[in-house]
């Protein structure tokens, strides 16, 4: 079985260029909610319509920005560089080429007038990714058993576990305990599989081969250790369905995590929900009907964090 690893980031350094990145205006369906249908492949997918051309793009909560489109993509929509900056990221320091956008709609929404990162992304078969500023502007719910999506409003959240959850460059960052020591964790959806650091967890594991592994860079064969982990908890309860791979550098919450337990975030009020998962019978239902098994989302709006 193939593991993947494609989480993205990347930061500006100090000096912004003369030409300012733009965030994206976003308009929602007047209802306020845009529910998007995933296609999962290494990690999940949407298909979206980048200035009127379509692309299939990831949903990866670990990818800093708003958007990543491939040089492949940029040219099938008709997008060209408009400037470079210097970044630092999991490479370490190089620069970012960005690219004007007019539109990109998906779910019901369009977001206008903003600029996303131009990447090669070459161990993926994507399009691009779609980052934590547009996922986690709004309310977010994502349910990869039923491979449902929101963003709006936050889903009824009566019969969920609630725990509290940071900002930590963009991304929703959120602490679990591992056998008495806390460790904080990125939620990222651009990790198919769940990682710890060798810095954080110094226990036992165990030997479960050579895997590709697909980041944006490559794929490469990698040594796979699994964490033998005694005591897991989230909010002060079990944290159940994950296992973590130990890494040199990365504490992620991947895609095994979701799988798990359909998660609720709202980034402006600083909460997280984690929800039972669906039985086999409630997902069927799902495939069909996508609100069967989903939380139903409130009626009100929630706030907007500020830019």
């Amino acid at each position: 079985m193939k593991y993947f690893l494609i989480s993205f980031v990347f930061g500006l350094t100090a000096s912004l260029p003369a030409q300012e990145i733009k965030n994206p205006k976003t308009e929602l369906p007047p209802e306020g909610i845009a529910t998007f249908r995933l296609k999962i492949k290494s990690i999940p997918t949407i298909r979206v319509k980048l200035n009127g051309t379509e692309l299939v793009l990831g949903v990866d909560t670990g990818c800093q920005g708003s958007a990543v489109i491939t040089p492949r993509a940029a040219e099938k929509c008709g997008v060209s560089a408009a400037f470079s900056v210097p970044t630092m990221g999991n490479s370490g320091r190089g620069e970012s080429t960005y690219a004007y956008v007019e539109t990109l709609e998906a779910g019901g929404a369009t977001w206008r007038d903003f600029h996303v990162a131009i990447m090669p992304l070459d161990g993926m078969d994507l399009d691009g990714l779609l980052g934590a500023d547009i996922l986690f502007e709004h309310a977010f719910y994502m349910d990869l058993g039923n491979r449902v999506m929101t963003l709006g409003k936050t889903p009824d959240t009566s019969a969920a576990h609630e725990v509290a959850c940071y900002s930590r460059g963009g991304h929703c960052g959120v602490n679990i305990e591992v056998e008495g020591q806390k460790v904080p964790m990125i939620v990222d959806s651009g990790a198919s599989k769940s990682y710890m650091s060798s810095m954080k967890f110094k226990g036992k594991t165990s030997f479960r081969g050579y895997i590709p592994i697909a980041t944006v860079r490559s794929v490469s064969l990698t040594r796979i250790e699994v964490c033998q982990i005694k005591s897991l908890l989230i909010g002060g309860t079990p944290l159940t369905g994950v296992e973590f791979i130990r890494d040199t550098e990365h504490n992620l919450l991947g895609d095994d995590f979701l799988r798990a337990h359909p998660i609720a975030i709202d980034m402006p009020s600083r909460r997280l929900w984690l929800f039972e998962s669906q039985d086999s019978t409630k997902a069927a239902t799902a495939a069909t009907d996508p609100t069967a098994s989903s939380p139903r989302p409130q009626t009100e709006e929630k706030p907007t964090p500020a830019k």
